[in-house]
């Protein structure tokens, strides 16, 4: 058995069955001849290094529970007319936020793309070696009460405090119960310092109060929510509509 087909053999004995599939025709590489010992095993170990990690950011993605795809580069910001900066919206992208467990807020009335820039902000992270989970509010109270009726809220909520960062999708389009206010605390609570959360709602904060069905709550929940956060309140008319208003179909005047 030659070198190469030693190394091939080893390499596969190794689980590295990229690299040994990829071997012959990166020994034959002319590219290859000038570069040195260190920079050809970088530029080999890349090839499976790559392939592993877009097969685990695929693996996140999948588990997330993300209704659709939605990437960064396709959020149009040119359309809002307030809210979000090119600034600010740079620097959510570098995902510190999630090092640094903060929240991101997204408000603004229906139809301004928040939930397209939780999922894209979502798939980003997922791309880049993190966990995230998506919920709507109404699906993630309901978990929570199923799983106190079986005696397992503890264990729930302990499952939903792992991943890096929770997608918490439409709070206010539905006002809570006090018990669902109270399962929502409790996951809030939680994450608090331990993991970020990215959050749409419709409703400004002043009508929380109301939306949770009790002020002691509400305040508890923005207390943990608003300490460490970015509160994006956008503005503008209908992400939905405007290429319906780019072609003349509708119009807002």
């Amino acid at each position: 058995m030659n070198s190469a087909s030693t190394l091939v053999s080893r390499l596969e004995s190794l689980g590295l069955n990229i690299l040994s599939a990829s071997l012959e025709s990166y020994l034959s590489d002319p590219a290859r001849r000038d570069e040195t010992l260190l920079e050809s095993l970088s530029s080999f170990v890349d090839i499976e290094y790559c392939v592993r990690k877009e097969r685990s950011a695929r693996t996140r993605i999948k588990v997330s529970g993300m209704p659709g795809v939605k990437r960064l580069e396709d959020y149009d910001i040119s359309w809002l007319k307030g809210g979000l900066t090119t600034a600010k919206f740079k620097e959510l992208s570098t995902l510190a936020f999630i090092e640094r467990k903060e929240n991101v807020l997204l408000l603004g009335p229906s139809g301004l793309g928040k939930t397209h820039l939780m999922l894209a902000l979502g798939h980003h992270a997922c791309m880049n070696g993190y966990t995230a989970y998506y919920m709507s509010c109404r699906d993630a109270v309901d978990a929570l009460r199923r799983a106190d009726d079986l005696g397992r809220l503890k264990r729930k909520v302990k499952w939903m405090t792992k991943p890096h960062v929770l997608l918490l999708d439409e709070v206010g389009y539905e006002p809570l119960q006090p018990e669902q206010s109270h399962m929502l605390f409790q996951l809030i609570n939680a994450r608090y310092e331990n993991g970020s959360i990215i959050m749409t709602s419709n409703k400004p904060f002043a009508k929380w109060a109301e939306l949770m069905s009790d002020e002691a709550v509400a305040t508890a929940i923005l207390d943990r929510l608003l300490h460490h956060s970015h509160v994006i309140s956008l503005k503008g008319n209908s992400y939905r509509m405007k290429d319906r208003l780019k072609a003349g179909v509708v119009s807002f005047d």
